[in-house]
């Protein structure tokens, strides 16, 4: 069974949709629940929700519902609320405060290294993890999965403007994030060894430190073991989450299931990757798709048509099958949420209005807080 977990980066605002400064506090004790915890960020308008360990999507989607519910509770409690979205499409990065200092190692080691480029990944991601059993041929899977990063990234591309502008762009998230070094699609390695002793050479030779792993779009996990999709923007609605959980997964699931039954299949060149990466990227769902075993471009609706015949093997039960085949489907329909983000701010007379159409959005899946906490 492969399990699942999420990490999120969610924007805290004030009432008009603005970034503010949250006090998440010293410890951590108080904002862990059953279904995860809450954790700050190398920002101080961020806060980063981990869900628990969860044995399927259904499970994975509830946690992340809870764990948002705390969030927004913990921000209400301070006159404030969360939005969700890969970038917010008008704040300033130079005007953000940020955890540094001595009582911030972490993200001080961040800031001296990397400058303004730490300084200005003023971005907000969700990671996917998947936990194999003992024995999975974990890189084998890692670096055919790595295939099917730029699809996640089309479902989730939410972040269309940065500073107020409209960059022409789905996801302009990496063109932040991959100003660091070490970023970006994953190159394929021979086996998990190759990859550990690779990460133990970069810190010996002070690359990075003694702790870090790397950060790429997609990583086997330097502590936990899993590997960890890290190319997805925010998404604000959870029934996407859902299917972009399902689809990994069962991705992960038939990849395993090939290579125990000695199907290793053809493994793409990173540049061939990034080529589908920056199609998502400019054009998200309605990007032209390079199938690069066959060295052939097709649609959204054919390349997703395809994917799915060779998932919906996965599912346990025809019901199951039916559910995320119309999911699927209406995700097409409807586009990424930088489409609708981008439409919602052409209609909108101003900046406000559409910034609290996002809080609403972020918000609408969760329970409704109690007028004492400030917020009928």
């Amino acid at each position: 069974m492969i399990t699942l977990g999420i990490e999120e980066e969610v924007q805290v605002v004030d009432e008009h949709g603005r970034l503010v400064t949250h006090d998440l506090g010293s410890g951590l004790a108080e904002y862990a629940t059953p279904e995860g915890l809450l954790d700050k960020e190398i920002h101080r308008c961020v806060i980063e929700l981990k869900t628990r360990v969860c044995r399927d999507v259904d499970e994975l989607v509830d946690a992340l519902r809870a764990v948002r519910a705390v969030a927004r509770r913990k921000a209400a409690a301070q006159g404030q609320r969360i939005l969700i979205a890969g970038l917010h499409p008008t704040a300033r990065w130079q005007q953000q405060p940020m955890h540094e200092g001595p009582d911030y190692p972490h993200y001080q080691r961040l800031i001296t290294e990397y400058q303004d480029v730490a300084r200005a990944a003023f971005s907000f991601g969700m990671h996917l993890h998947l936990g194999f059993s003992d024995g999975a041929p974990r890189m084998a899977i890692m670096n055919r999965l790595r295939h099917v990063l730029p699809e996640v990234l089309a479902l989730s591309a939410s972040s269309p403007f940065l500073e107020g502008r409209d960059t022409g762009l789905h996801s302009w998230r990496h063109s932040l994030l991959d100003r660091y070094p070490r970023m970006g699609t994953p190159d394929v390695w021979t086996s998990e060894r190759h990859y550990q002793a690779h990460v133990e050479r970069l810190r010996r030779v002070g690359c990075i430190h003694p702790e870090q792993g790397l950060w790429q779009d997609l990583r086997l996990h330097h502590r936990y073991g899993t590997l960890e999709v890290r190319i997805m923007d925010a998404h604000p609605h959870l029934e996407r989450i859902g299917l972009i959980a399902t689809l990994l997964r069962w991705e992960a699931q038939t990849l395993e299931q090939e290579l125990r039954e000695g199907r290793q299949g053809l493994v793409w060149e990173r540049a061939c990757i990034d080529e589908n990466k920056w199609r998502a990227r400019r054009y998200g769902l309605a990007a032209q798709w390079i199938e690069w075993d066959r060295d052939e471009v097709c649609s959204t609706a054919a390349h997703f048509e395809r994917w799915w015949r060779r998932l919906a093997r996965c599912a346990t039960s025809h019901a199951e099958s039916a559910h995320w085949e119309r999911r699927l489907a209406n995700a097409l329909d409807e586009g990424s949420y930088a489409d609708a983000l981008r439409a919602r701010a052409t209609r909108d007379a101003d900046w406000t209005a559409t910034l609290r159409w996002m809080v609403d959005q972020a918000e609408d899946e969760l329970p409704a807080l109690a007028h004492a906490e400030g917020w009928a």
